[in-house]
Parts: C-alpha cells; sequence; structure tokens
C-alpha cells in the first residue's frame, strides 16, 4: 500500500513540475500616474507625463535595479552616481480619463500591462513579447578581417546563424533601408591554428584535423547614437576532421552561442529601454480618448460625400438638358 502511495505521489509531482514548466509568462496589471511641467509645447510636455507614467508602472509591478558608477583619475574619485534600469516593458497600457491641470504640471494617469524582465527566461517568452510590443528595425552589418579564402563561407555562416538565434525570440533583419532602424554589427576574425593537410605541422597533425580561431565582436548602434553598445566579445576555437571550412563554421557558433554571451538579452534589454523613452511609437495604447475623433472624422468625410453627391447631380441634369436641345 505505501509503494502505491509513494507512486502515485511521484506521478503527481512529476505532473505539476511539467505543467509549471509549459506556464507562460503572466503579465503585472498596474495603475500608476505620471506628472511633467506644463509648458509648451503642450503635446511634449504630455507625452512626458505618459512617459514618467508608464515608468511608474513599471517600478510599482517590477522594482528598479541599481547601479553604482564611480569615475576617478589619478587615484581620485571625481563622479559618482546611481543609474536606474527598468526591470519590465509595458505590453499595452492605457490613458484612464484626460491629462488634468494643476499648479503648473500636467497629470495623466494610466493603466498598464507590465511584463517583468525576470520572467522572460527563454527566447520563446521574448517572441511573446515582439508580438505584442513589435520590435524595432535592425539592420545587419558584417566586418571581416581575415583570410580572403575563407571570407565568403564565413559570411554565410554567422549571418545564417545570427538570423536563426534572432528570429527564435521573434526578431526579423530588415531588407529595406529605414532611418529608424538599429545596426547589428559584428566584427569577425578568422585564423588558422593547424590547417587541413599541413605537412608542417607537428607530429603530422594536419592530416588529422584542421583546426581554426574565431574571434567576434557584436556590437548594437541606435539610430540616435554615434557610438555602439557592446553586447558580447569572445574567442572560440573548433576542430574538424572534415575540413578547414567546417572547423570555420563551428568556431563561429561556438562564439555565437557561447552560455555566457547573451548577447540577445542585452540587446532586447536596450530595446526596452527605447520604448520606454518613446511612449507614443513603441507600446501600444488602447486609450479611450482617441475613439469620439475617429467618430468626428467619419462624420466629416461622410457629409463631404453627401455635399459631393448632391452638387454633382445638377451638373448631371445640365448635360441631359444641353443634350435634348
Amino acid at each position: 500500500m505505501m509503494r502505491v502511495v509513494s507512486w502515485l505521489l511521484g506521478v503527481l509531482l512529476l505532473l505539476v513540475g511539467s505543467t509549471a514548466g509549459n506556464d507562460k509568462p503572466v503579465p503585472v496589471a498596474v495603475e500608476a500616474e505620471g506628472v511633467a511641467e506644463w509648458k509648451k509645447p503642450y503635446e511634449q510636455a504630455t507625452r512626458q507625463a505618459i512617459r514618467d507614467a508608464l515608468q511608474q508602472a513599471i517600478e510599482q509591478a517590477c522594482g528598479v535595479r541599481l547601479a553604482r558608477m564611480e569615475i576617478g583619475r589619478d587615484g581620485m574619485l571625481e563622479q559618482s552616481a546611481q543609474l536606474a534600469f527598468a526591470q519590465g516593458v509595458v505590453l499595452n497600457w492605457q490613458m484612464l480619463g484626460a491629462p488634468r491641470q494643476q499648479n503648473g504640471c500636467v497629470y495623466v494617469r494610466v493603466r498598464a500591462e507590465v511584463m517583468p524582465l525576470s520572467a522572460l527566461q527563454t527566447p520563446a517568452d521574448w517572441r511573446e513579447v515582439w508580438q505584442t510590443v513589435g520590435h524595432p528595425p535592425l539592420r545587419w552589418t558584417l566586418r571581416y578581417t581575415g583570410e580572403l579564402a575563407m571570407e565568403p563561407s564565413a559570411r554565410q555562416a554567422i549571418q545564417s546563424l545570427a538570423r536563426q538565434l534572432l528570429a527564435e525570440m521573434g526578431v526579423r533583419l530588415s531588407t529595406q533601408p529605414d532611418k529608424s532602424q538599429w545596426q547589428l554589427i559584428a566584427e569577425l576574425e578568422v585564423s588558422p591554428i593547424t590547417r587541413w593537410g599541413d605537412a608542417n605541422a607537428p607530429y603530422a597533425l594536419g592530416d588529422q584535423f584542421a583546426s581554426w580561431q574565431a574571434r567576434l565582436q557584436l556590437l548594437a548602434l541606435a539610430p540616435d547614437r554615434k557610438e555602439p553598445v557592446l553586447l558580447a566579445q569572445r574567442t572560440a576555437r573548433a576542430v574538424s576532421l572534415v575540413s578547414d571550412t567546417d572547423a570555420v563554421h563551428r568556431a563561429i557558433r561556438h562564439a555565437l552561442t557561447q552560455p555566457d554571451a547573451n548577447w540577445r538579452i542585452t540587446l532586447a534589454t536596450l530595446w526596452v529601454e527605447h520604448l520606454l523613452s518613446r511612449p507614443e511609437e513603441g507600446f501600444k495604447s488602447h486609450s479611450v480618448e482617441l475613439k469620439p475623433a475617429k467618430k468626428e472624422v467619419q462624420r466629416n468625410a461622410n457629409e463631404r460625400n453627401a455635399n459631393r453627391g448632391g452638387a454633382s447631380a445638377p451638373r448631371n441634369t445640365a448635360r441631359t438638358r444641353a443634350n435634348r436641345h
């Protein structure tokens, strides 16, 4: 009897564990208020209040991460500051009522759905975010150094692998030029350690395998920035029993997919900060304040169409009368 009970408990725990592992991240719904100084241009002041409200919503749902930065020279501390990093991304937000003015400030209250970054553990989790929010356009740029004979194969290998890794988290590379697009810059250098069939290799190792090294540096450049941000910097070596080309491909894969080279999450975090700075462009708003305006525009369009129809009737009648004469 005890064995049966133990077996049933084991099966139950296994089912619970597998079910918990398949749960999707759930956003947190919060309400927050933002404030900004009411000054011209007034639209920009309202956007600043919305941005502040979304920041408050993220802090309420996820908190903030503080990092201390110290700058010194010649052993003397010159500057010390604390930087706050957002710990969540707003999936949807809605303005609650109209902005109100008080004491020279404008106040905006919003209801937002916030996804904590700590809940985004896999590329599939991030894919759900980008499908909801939409990611900025991204262009691929490769700077290659190394043997010219390996360049075409190395270019194709790293670009194909980068596309695959980005697609896993719902990101597609842009094919058309866009002023608002980001650049994902890859600086790749490949060099041989032991060539395939190298007769000068010690112990005749060149007749047995090929060994190559890949040095990779990934950078992200925002459209409004001059200096790129370093995403990853890795050096990897690989061995192949087939050819030099196969060894190069293996080294590139190791450099781009090393466990500690979590460059995709770093890029996603940069995009979160970018979207937070431009809520009117990045985040999806479902504000009820916009609906009456849409109805008014549609009503005006209907009236214009009716007037056009009424004005065209006399012209048709006049032409008909002229034809009769």
